[in-house]
């Protein structure tokens, strides 16, 4: 038993001396992390021992088993050897609860203070980008919102020169009591209702004749423009009645045709053949041809036979049709009741001047009205 605790003892100085010249020569001072008192992982041992030299067999059994130690034992000179220091793993903490109380102090570990182990430095992708490579963020222009504009304050209508339904109507010295105005809305209704019938005719008519149709927009007679008719009708002759001054009104609904010199006499005779055939009673037929001065053209005027309803046609050439339209300006101003008699003169002088330089086309003076053809129906009366 001598023999064997005497062997031993001497393996374990031995052991340790060539630990300490290894360290000495090739591995640097010597770390807490390479000393040989190491905590144990057993739950049963206890956290207070720590291994020293003059402890007993098992304290001696573990720098024996360590390989390392006996590599180094062959060579007595090891050549230096310059190596890269080797950085500790960093030890993860124990996931189990330390059973006693942890030794404030070990005897080997006094002299060299346990060094914090060192973290491997790893390449981190920032949370956040460099502000100064980070392209700042396109800024949105600020969206004005236009002013609201207030709508401007509208206007109160301008007051006619006319006064209401139940007390007549009236224009600049021209008057119509309430019963004679409601017997000129009545008639304008009708007007307005014929003239969906009478366009068409019209239209076949100016086809057949291969006649131009001018003016058709203007065709429907404006509402004042009848009564105003309407009133000075019944002004220039007080005996003169409401529904008198309605049936001479012809021209409610009005057309005009247009020929050239050449196939004007032709176009008016065609004309009245078809009108005739189609059972269109002739009211009106005014050639004035035939003046030295004055209007130059022909005005007629025809009863529809499906609607009854007077309408006013008028054949023209397009000199005729060009001076008719110069003058008309000038023919409503002579017929005003408040027009003086030298203005009238004036106006009438300037009408002239306007058709003196009309052509009349060969045999248009002797055209002449055709047949009237009777009409009998209730209300309505033909002159």
């Amino acid at each position: 038993m001598k023999i064997r605790r005497v062997h031993t003892f001497r393996a374990v100085t031995w052991s340790v001396t060539v630990a300490a010249l290894a360290s000495a020569l090739s591995l640097g001072p010597v770390h807490a992390t390479e000393l040989p008192c190491t905590p144990s992982k057993s739950r049963q041992k206890s956290a207070d021992s720590c291994p020293t030299p003059n402890a007993g067999k098992p304290a001696a059994k573990k720098p024996v088993a360590k390989k390392p130690v006996a590599k180094k034992q062959a060579p007595k000179k090891p050549r230096p050897k310059k190596q890269a220091p080797k950085k500790p793993r960093p030890r993860k903490p124990a996931a189990t609860k330390p059973e006693g109380r942890r030794p404030t102090s070990c005897p080997p570990c006094q002299t060299t203070p346990r060094k914090p182990a060192a973290k491997k430095p790893g390449v981190k992708k920032p949370s956040y980008q460099d502000p100064s490579t980070q392209r700042p963020p396109a800024k949105k222009p600020p969206v004005e919102k236009p002013p609201v504009k207030k709508p401007p304050a509208k206007k109160p209508p301008a007051k006619k020169k006319q006064l209401k339904a139940d007390h007549g109507w009236s224009w600049q010295g021209l008057s119509i009591d309430a019963a004679d105005l409601r017997k000129v809305n009545v008639f304008l209704a009708r007007a307005k209702k014929a003239e969906r019938t009478i366009s068409p005719q019209m239209r076949s008519l100016a086809r057949k004749t291969k006649a131009t149709m001018v003016g058709f927009d203007e065709r429907k007679r404006s509402p004042e423009s009848v009564k105003r008719a309407v009133a000075g009708a019944m002004q220039e002759n007080p005996s003169l009645t409401a529904d008198e001054a309605l049936e001479r009104t012809y021209n409610s609904v009005r057309y005009i045709l247009q020929w050239p010199e050449a196939s004007y006499v032709k176009g008016v005779k065609d004309s009245t053949k078809l009108l005739a055939q189609w059972k269109n009673s002739n009211l009106r037929w005014s050639n004035t041809w035939a003046r030295a001065r004055g209007y130059k053209g022909i005005v007629t005027a025809w009863r529809a036979n499906d609607s009854g309803h007077p309408y006013e046609l008028q054949f023209h050439t397009p000199k005729s049709q060009d001076a008719q339209r110069r003058s008309s300006r000038l023919w409503e101003e002579a017929h005003r009741p408040q027009t003086s008699g030298s203005r009238r003169a004036q106006l009438q002088n300037q009408l002239n001047r306007n058709f003196a330089s009309v052509p009349c086309p060969a045999g248009a003076q002797l055209l002449s009205s055709p047949r009237r053809r009777a009409m009998e129906r209730p209300g309505v009366t033909t002159l």
